[in-house]
């Protein structure tokens, strides 16, 4: 099957033809952490267009040359972004950013920095935002299974989900933890795969910690049926630590985005240069702004970028979650060493239909 053109893809979405239909549900089902997205097609539209560029969208611009990207890449985007109608910018991107454009006020890092509590209670009052009671949890009024994962019909319309966990870091960091994806069970898989009756899932993993993006991806499980499980080797899966070593906590926010794929027709490593790329651009613009406790919301940002740029690699996104957590909730969770404990969470557009094991360890 010839993989189409990224005209085809943009048509798709624009008209909500076939793939493109679901693409644009979920963009405009989550458009409130889409603002990172309008910031980045803004970036790559003006680059296009050899107008200059402020600070933040040289920040992007240059995350996305570091991770592999060309010019001529980014002002492909560019160019398609601006074909882009009011209509459908207006469905897709939270209000303060569906004007944003190439002929409006060029928008910087000072006016991201100012706008950004505004973007983080936006984002974190979401319907398919999941709010953990840590301060329960830890006075023992409440445990992890009364926070279940959202409902079914939330995720299927969304495809994504956002777990947060957080408490100030007031403890020095003890010990070294692990957390990594250990296995999933597909319960249901993709009935539109345009290769058989089987699917060949993968996933990416992407997190961000002390301004820190590491982005990894997973083999391609082949001939994945419904009710089968499959099992992570040990160098894959891993959100923290990073290179799949066990490390101390870092303080403040640490933030990871899990997604699932369906391979088709793209090329799975240019689907995890995309992710790096867009966390590059988180961490840049984390580290620029310098604005603390909105790690929630660049994490994610970056959910929202990566369904746009990479539905254009023509593979098929499925869900993803992003997961926000501080050192504190997980040493007191797991304070001995050898301690560890499971979390498993669901990924789900309505279509394919998986369950992912994560296992949080504290190893020394």
């Amino acid at each position: 099957m010839t993989a189409r053109s990224p005209e085809q893809i943009l048509n798709s979405i624009v008209q909500k033809q076939g793939r493109g239909a679901t693409v644009r549900r979920k963009l405009a089902a989550n458009k409130e952490r889409n603002w990172m997205l309008a910031l980045t097609l803004k970036a790559f539209a003006k680059l296009a267009d050899n107008e200059k560029l402020t600070d933040l969208d040289q920040t992007i611009v240059d995350a996305y040359r570091k991770n592999g990207y060309t010019d001529a890449k980014l002002k492909e985007q560019g160019k398609l972004a601006k074909g882009l109608s009011q209509q459908v910018r207006d469905e897709i991107f939270p209000q303060a950013y569906a004007r944003l454009d190439t002929a409006t006020k060029a928008y910087a890092l000072k006016d991201l920095e100012r706008d950004a509590d505004g973007i983080v209670k936006r984002v974190l009052t979401q319907r398919n935002v999941n709010h953990i009671d840590v301060h329960g949890i830890h006075a023992g009024r409440a445990s992890l299974r009364d926070f279940p994962s959202i409902s079914r019909s939330v995720l299927s319309e969304t495809g994504a989900e956002m777990m947060v966990a957080t408490e100030s870091a007031v403890a020095p960091a003890n010990g070294r933890y692990t957390i990594k994806a250990t296995s999933f069970r597909c319960n249901d898989r993709q009935t539109d795969s345009v290769f058989g009756p089987s699917n060949e899932p993968y996933w990416i993993f992407g997190s961000l910690g002390n301004n820190t993006a590491v982005t990894t991806r997973s083999q391609e499980f082949s001939d994945v049926d419904n009710g089968e499980s499959r099992t992570f080797a040990s160098g894959e899966g891993c959100i923290w630590g990073q290179n799949c070593s066990a490390q101390t906590l870092p303080e403040g926010e640490v933030g990871s985005l899990v997604a699932l794929w369906e391979h088709d027709e793209g090329n799975k490593e240019e689907v995890r240069k995309g992710v790096a790329a867009a966390f590059a651009a988180a961490a840049g613009i984390l580290a620029a702004t310098g604005v603390a406790a909105w790690v929630a919301a660049v994490v994610a940002g970056v959910g929202g970028v990566v369904q746009w740029l990479l539905g254009f690699m023509d593979d098929d996104h499925i869900a993803d979650q992003t997961f926000v957590f501080t050192r504190d909730v997980v040493q007191k969770q797991i304070p001995s060493v050898g301690q560890s404990f499971n979390v498993t969470r669901r990924f789900t557009d309505g279509d394919g239909d998986y369950t992912l094991t994560l296992k949080v360890t504290h190893a020394s």
